[in-house]
């Protein structure tokens, strides 16, 4: 019952807020072993020059890419329709902007391999050009650990339908306290057992002034049985 009463009042816990990037996925998390709409976002261009173009490498664990076309037009695919290794979209330099005030979108569909809890990341390159017709190239291709400018990560959650889901934490995997609000951020309550964790600071508060049940701490760990409500 208390599952139950909790689960009510965490309803209207909305999901976390996600770090913003100058390219970044504005698509919100990416649902495992399904295929579906992935939209990246380019906030701006390169010291004031509009974008002219981007390229956006597919990853291991992306496959069965369709690309979508955008304002900038059709898009161009590197690899086979059954292989593809990269798209790009280049606008018309007749169209290219003055001044650096556009917000672009590019969408792909694409089939997600069954990774829960992970990220993919993305590397792009970002074409610029300037009234004058010159031309910068920015990448954002640095994984974590390395320097540069960040890829664009895709984060994968559990296949989830709307109301209470069981999952059971794969092999190998570990999902740390801090990344509970990346992968989980979502769900109106979490159980494990008599503990329960929201991202939502309301139903966290529900949470530990309830008795009997005790706030999910420690993360999960492969093998451990969760109930998830949407």
């Amino acid at each position: 019952m208390r599952l139950h009463v909790l689960a009510f009042l965490a309803s209207t816990a909305l999901a976390a807020g996600v770090a913003h990037a100058h390219v970044e996925i504005s698509s919100g998390p990416a649902a495992a072993n399904k295929s579906q709409k992935i939209t990246f976002s380019v906030g701006h261009g390169c010291t004031g020059a509009d974008t002219l173009a981007v390229r956006i490498e597919i990853p291991v664990g992306i496959t069965s890419v369709r690309a979508l076309p955008s304002e900038f037009g059709h898009p161009s695919i590197e690899g086979t329709a059954a292989a593809v290794t990269a798209v790009s979209w280049t606008k018309p330099v007749a169209d290219v902007r003055p001044e650096d005030f556009g917000y672009y979108e590019f969408t792909i569909r694409a089939r997600v391999a069954d990774v829960p809890y992970s990220k993919i990341y993305f590397k792009v390159r970002q074409t610029c050009r300037t009234a004058g017709g010159v031309e910068t190239v920015v990448d954002w291709n640095a994984l974590p650990g390395e320097t540069g400018n960040a890829a664009a990560p895709l984060v994968v959650v559990p296949s989830h339908t709307p109301g209470w889901n069981r999952f059971t934490i794969p092999t190998g995997v570990t999902v740390a306290q801090d990344d509970l609000a990346t992968y989980l951020g979502d769900a109106a309550i979490v159980w494990r057992g008599t503990e329960a964790y929201s991202a939502n600071a309301h139903t966290a508060a529900l949470i530990a002034g309830t008795d009997g049940v005790a706030p999910l701490t420690g993360g999960l760990q492969a093998g451990q049985e969760i109930w998830v409500k949407y």
